[in-house]
């Protein structure tokens, strides 16, 4: 499995294009932006699922768009923030609701197993930011998407909707006690590793 990063939006949220084969994964979408939609068809187009870390606007915004270019898509989301992606709850901190809402196909929820081609994606619950928050770790490759909980040398925001510092920090150690190293690839700027973020964050110390 390949992955390529693209930052959408004025917030620059990541948007992951995932490669396995062949076989393609969109991990959030702020917006289906143009540079998106070219990647997705140079890499063969064969777009399987849009995938949601969680449900804040600057990350599913975008999902209609994407829906609407490749219905057979699957979307996913976390079963505590799927209100967010079909427009029945507030899905950013200004209150507002999406305006271009989508109905998930696949409620996500810890443990679940999503395939690709000689990949698959293992759904890790990551709640506290928001209620619903998922990370998706990418085996055997190691790649980890966190979204909006972990980032390099910081964690996620707490004090909006649906956020809880203490469910935030478990969150956080349970990405730490993943065996193997992982490349961590957040929701917002660059990527990091657990190594380096067990040994570095400020946030949420062993």
């Amino acid at each position: 499995m390949t992955y390529t990063a693209i930052p959408v939006g004025m917030l620059e949220s990541n948007c992951y294009i995932l490669n396995d084969g062949g076989a393609l994964a969109l991990v959030d979408c702020g917006i289906f932006s143009r540079r998106v939609r070219e990647t997705i068809a140079a890499q063969g187009g064969d777009l399987r699922y849009i995938l949601l870390t969680h449900g804040h606007f600057d990350h599913i915004q975008g999902v209609a768009s994407a829906k609407a270019a490749y219905p057979g898509a699957q979307i996913g989301i976390g079963a505590g923030d799927a209100a967010c992606l079909t427009g029945e709850a507030e899905d950013g901190p200004q209150g507002h609701r999406l305006r271009n809402p989508a109905a998930p196909d696949l409620l996500l929820r810890d443990g679940g197993v999503i395939p690709l081609n000689e990949s698959h994606l293992r759904v890790i619950a990551t709640p506290g930011h928001t209620r619903g928050g998922v990370s998706y770790l990418a085996q055997p490759e190691g790649f980890l998407f966190t979204g909006d909980t972990l980032f390099f040398e910081e964690v996620g925001r707490d004090d909006l909707p649906g956020g809880d510092w203490p469910t935030l920090r478990a969150s956080v150690l349970r990405l730490y006690a993943i065996l193997g190293e992982c490349a961590v690839l957040p929701g917002h700027g660059q990527a990091s590793s657990l190594e380096h973020e067990r040994r570095c964050n400020p946030y949420v110390k062993l």
